[in-house]
Formats: C-alpha cells, structure tokens, sequence
C-alpha cells in the first residue's frame, strides 16, 4: 500500500506539473516572445519550416532508431568540402559568411549569413563551397538513424 500512495502522489504531481507548462508555454510564445521577471522579452522566431528539399522533393526519415545530430562546420577562406550525399534528411543554416552548394554540371545555390536550406538522401551529390572573403560558418542538423553514416563521399 505503501508504494503504490507514493506512486499515485507522485504521479498526480506528474502530471499536474506537466499540466501548468502545457498551459504557460503558448501562451507565453504565443505571440513569439516569453517574458522575463526583470529584464526584456525573450524572443523566439521560426527559422524555417518545410516538408520539401532545396529542390523541391520530400524527404522521409531513416529508419531505425532516431539519432539527432548537430554539427559546426567552420570553412577557412576558399576552402570546401568534396563531392558528397546524404542517407538523410538535413537542414542547413549559414551561421556566418557565404557558402554554395555546387551540383557537379555547376548548378550552384548560395546562401549568406542567416539563411537555411533541407537536402536529403534524393539531393544530387554536391560540394559546398565558402564563396565569400572570409570564414563561413554553417550549423547542420541530421535527422538521422544509429550507425547511419552522415555524409557518403561520391566520386567525380
């Protein structure tokens, strides 16, 4: 009897704990800013939202179990990464700089500073390349599967 009052006290302060932050978090992001108890608004803004790639194609996610990746990946003036895919779902956000994905024939798509893109495993292989002056930073986010490979290099 004993644990099984614990359990049930534990449980209803579970739940009424998760009650109160589904109840205040929209409300506080409703209009896209929570509050501070002495100090400014603390805003947040969508970066991007989509269900297709940089090519217009939908994705699908790996299967197996999920695994969350986050990568920096910084680029010295006029360097790049070789030819290379994807098994999964990605997006990009260019952190700072300017950075081209370049498809071998030379389509090229170039972003610059606070600008995002999706590619996934249909995305053709592709260099990106830092087409700017100096450093470029960009932030990838891999919607992946455990033991699933990020990158797959591709021949030329």
């Amino acid at each position: 009897m004993g644990s099984t009052f614990s359990f049930l006290i534990f449980f209803k302060a579970l739940i009424a704990s998760i009650s109160g932050l589904i109840i205040a978090v929209p409300a506080a992001m409703a209009d896209g800013h929570g509050t501070t108890a002495d100090g400014p608004a603390v805003e947040v803004k969508q970066i991007m939202g989509t269900s297709k790639t940089l090519e217009g194609d939908s994705f699908s996610y790996p299967e197996g179990v999920s695994e969350l990746r986050l990568y920096r990946v910084s680029f010295p003036p006029g360097t790049g990464f070789p030819l290379h895919t994807h098994p999964m779902p990605l997006t990009g956000y260019i952190q700072q700089g300017k950075i081209a994905l370049v498809k071998p024939g030379g389509k090229k798509y170039v972003f610059l500073s606070g600008e995002s893109f999706v590619i996934a495993d249909q995305t053709p292989a592709h260099t990106m390349e830092n087409v700017g002056e100096g450093y470029a930073v960009m932030l990838v986010n891999a919607v992946a599967a455990e033991g699933l490979e990020t990158v797959v290099m591709a021949k030329p």
